[in-house]
């Protein structure tokens, strides 16, 4: 059964078809939020709270795909978050026992596993050093897999700001890893193969 199918049933008050939408987006939510929001405690929060506020308004739901629409309730949930002061989002660390959802990658050798965190938390970093418009647009294109009319319909504003803030996130990203050569040697050799 598509989305469409599951929100006409959740419309008419089908718990269960709202259940299978919940099930269908709670990893992907909860991982967007909390890379926007840096505490498990705090997007595991805004995942529920998004998933409530989707099912008392589920009936207002009209065109909009559910995806952008649940999407867009999270975002600006966590934009309220950061309104009230809350720290801005600083990821999980992996060594910290804080693995994303479903991303985890179990690597046997220590020396893997050393240089692979290391590489996770420069990536981490680079991400954090965008600006908060810059980093949603990024997570949602290039973590969750949105297209480009998804994140304008999410973040609602034109396509071409969407492409824009993702290019630009993208290129700090780039200049972020090539800081660490060692680490990312493509970075690296992407700029060589420009700058001839």
């Amino acid at each position: 059964m598509d989305d469409r199918d599951l929100v006409g049933r959740a419309r008419q008050g089908d718990r269960e078809a709202f259940t299978q939408l919940i099930v269908q987006y709670q990893v992907p939510l909860y991982n967007t939020a909390l890379r926007m929001v840096g505490s498990r405690e705090d997007a595991a929060d805004i995942t529920q709270e998004a998933f409530l506020r989707a099912w008392e308004k589920i009936r207002t739901l009209r065109e909009a795909p559910f995806k952008s629409w649940l999407f867009q309730i999270a975002v600006n949930l966590c934009y309220d978050h950061f309104r009230r002061g809350r720290r801005y989002g600083a990821m999980p660390d992996e060594e910290q026992g804080g693995k994303i959802v479903g991303l985890g990658i179990a690597m046997p050798d220590p020396q893997e596993r050393a240089e692979a965190n290391e590489r996770a938390r420069v990536v981490r970093e680079s991400i954090e050093s965008l600006d908060h418009d810059m980093r949603v647009a990024l997570v949602l294109r290039d973590i969750n897999g949105m297209s480009y009319d998804e994140i304008a319909g999410v973040l609602g504003v034109p396509l071409g700001t969407v492409k824009s803030r993702i290019a630009r996130a993208r290129g700090q990203v780039h200049e972020y890893l090539q800081r660490s050569p060692d680490l990312f040697p493509a970075a690296g050799r992407r700029e060589d193969a420009h700058g001839d």
